[in-house]
């Protein structure tokens, strides 16, 4: 895959990935208050930040980028399926987070359909 679509991709997801999970591990209020609401705190939220980072990491090292992607695209749709059944796509009117959710799971898709695909 040509590095600039590459970087177009792993990018956006990386960041995404990279900010959720500061957002869950530093204990922030709104997330301590969103697990807490789901009934998943402090495990779902320290878990779901973890594996957040671990998929981010493994995204900026080429040979692991495959594994990174099916991570990635399997926790985003973890997340868009929450937040379309349980928390609603607004967080107190704010639509980023699902957003970002919609945009790390495009984005991860494609990198794991072409990292199958070119293999």
């Amino acid at each position: 895959m040509p590095k600039v679509i590459n970087w177009l991709l792993v990018s956006p997801t990386v960041l995404i990935l990279f900010y959720n999970a500061y957002v869950k591990l530093s204990g922030n209020p709104g997330a301590v208050q969103l697990f807490s609401g789901l009934q998943l705190e402090p495990f779902g939220r320290i878990l779901a930040g973890t594996l957040e980072m671990i998929a981010a990491i493994l995204l900026l090292y080429p040979p692991t980028l495959k594994y990174g992607a099916i991570m990635a695209t399997t926790l985003m749709v973890g997340v868009i399926l929450v937040h379309l059944t349980k928390i609603g796509i607004a967080l107190g009117g704010d639509y980023s987070f699902f957003v970002m959710g919609v945009v790390a799971f495009c984005c991860s898709g494609v990198l794991t359909w072409i990292s199958y695909k070119g293999n």
